[in-house]
């Protein structure tokens, strides 16, 4: 583990409580799970308005866009910067996968 330099007076105040490593550990995980749910709620607002907006989920989107030529002309049609929004649609779901990843990963282990 690395150093952190933490004041004194939160040292001493810590030791009434128990064991400091252990107390700080707790705290440093109950923070990166708030900081977590954070991430991932707002990945999911993000998800969701491009969901509302072609009515479907990314992975139908992306298949449909690539293997339904019907389909593609009328994205292209409606929505102009369809590519800009899937890029960033994209990213959002990973987004989404790679922090309630983490998240889990944290929970596993507490």
């Amino acid at each position: 583990m690395g150093a952190v330099a933490i004041k004194e007076s939160y040292i001493d105040t810590l030791r009434a409580f128990g064991e400091v490593d252990k107390l700080l550990n707790e705290a440093v995980e109950e923070y990166l799970i708030g900081r977590i749910i954070e991430r991932i709620k707002r990945a999911r607002q993000e998800v969701q308005a491009f969901e509302k907006t072609y009515g479907m989920n990314y992975s139908t989107f992306a298949e449909r866009i690539q293997l339904d030529g019907d389909y593609y002309e009328q994205v292209n049609q409606s929505h102009p910067l369809w590519e800009q929004d899937a890029l960033e649609w994209k990213y959002w779901t990973e987004e989404i996968s790679d922090w309630t990843e983490k998240l889990n990963s944290i929970l596993s282990k507490s």
